[in-house]
């Protein structure tokens, strides 16, 4: 039988890979399209062409 605590480890790794693949995929569409993408870093706001965002994504 399988706890509580277990069951809702297993489903935030399931919303953790969703979150992981439905990114990429972001990414991969802005990159198709020669995009940029807005993020923080260290609290400043910048864009970013989606290309490196997608290099830097497979590294994580």
């Amino acid at each position: 039988m399988v706890s509580r605590k277990q069951e809702n480890i297993e489903l935030l790794n399931k919303i953790e890979a969703g979150l992981k693949l439905a990114s990429r995929r972001f990414f991969e569409q802005r990159a198709a399209n020669n995009e940029t993408v807005v993020i923080c870093v260290n609290g400043e706001i910048k864009r970013v062409p989606a290309k490196d965002l997608l290099k830097d994504f497979d590294k994580h």
